[in-house]
Order: C-alpha cells, then structure tokens, then sequence
C-alpha cells in the first residue's frame, strides 16, 4: 500500500485500486475534487480488485489503520470486498463515503456463487457507509434495492457539480 498524490492541504483520502483505470468514475471524481479546489490524498492498494485477495486485504487494514480518526474517507466502488472487513472496526472512528459506479456483484458472467459472495461483501460495506456517491440514477436504485437508506445517497457525476454535490453532502 502507498500513499501517492499526496497533497498537504489535503482534507479528503481516497482509498482505491493502484490499477484503476484513468477513464474510471474514482479518478475522474478525484479530478472534478481537485478542480473544486480539495486536497486529496490517494491511498493505493495493490491486488486484484474487485476479487477478494489476502495481500489486498492486508494492504487495505494497514491503509485503514494509518488514517487519522475522524478523517473523510472516500473508497472506491472495487475495493469494498477487500476492505469489507476492516470496515465495522474503523466505520466509528472515520467518515466513509463510497464512489461507485456499479455493484460489482452484476457485472454479467460472473458464477451464482461469486456474485452472492460479492453481493452480501459489498451490501455490508454499503450499509457501514455515511455516503454513497453513484453517478446516476440506475445506480442510485441498485443501491436503494440493497436496502440503502435514499438520504445517504448522494448523485454525484464525475464532473464540477458532482464534487459540488458530494462535498455539501461530507
């Protein structure tokens, strides 16, 4: 686990895939943040995420623990199984909000049995959260039928008034 993009000023971290895609909803979010004038520092873990992996979740504990109590954390939508649990420990002593652009437990292909395993990992990890940013409406609903609570979502596109949204809503 490194901490990359480090920002002095920061006052958001960001807690994501080392190999997230540039075109991703994260990174993009954490360009419109930046835009926005937030100091953000990128927190990112190595593994194959969305797929639970032991090096992973180590990396993700050791990234959690490092943070100051009562930091704003974001966590991008694919690390959620790795970090599922280390959240119920650290969910009092930091302020999660998720990125996510879809559930993971969808994505077509997947066997009965993975995608029941990620469902209930990622429904946990939701349910820990004071936020969840989604980038539209389908989103929004997938979220709501895993029983997410409307008033902790939050619409926020991967453009200005999306970090607008989000930061108002932190």
């Amino acid at each position: 686990m490194s901490a990359t993009n480090q920002d002095s000023t920061a006052s958001l971290h960001l807690v994501m895939p080392a190999d997230l895609p540039a075109d991703s909803y994260g990174r993009r979010m954490v360009e419109a943040l930046r835009a926005a004038g937030t100091g953000i520092t990128i927190h990112a873990l190595p593994g194959p995420h969305p797929q639970v992996d032991p090096s992973a979740i180590l990396a993700a504990d050791v990234a959690l623990a490092r943070l100051p109590d009562g930091a704003v954390v974001l966590l991008e939508g694919n690390t959620l199984p790795n970090l599922a649990a280390s959240l119920p420990a650290d969910s009092r002593r930091l302020r999660f909000t998720a990125l996510v652009d879809r559930l993971r437990w969808t994505e077509p292909g997947l066997p009965d049995e993975e995608a029941a395993a990620r469902r209930n990992l990622e429904q946990g990890a939701l349910a820990l959260m004071r936020r969840v940013a989604v980038p539209d409406d389908a989103v929004a609903a997938t979220l709501r039928s895993l029983g997410v609570q409307p008033g902790r979502i939050v619409h926020a596109p991967a453009d200005t008034a999306g970090a607008a949204a989000l930061l108002a809503a932190l």
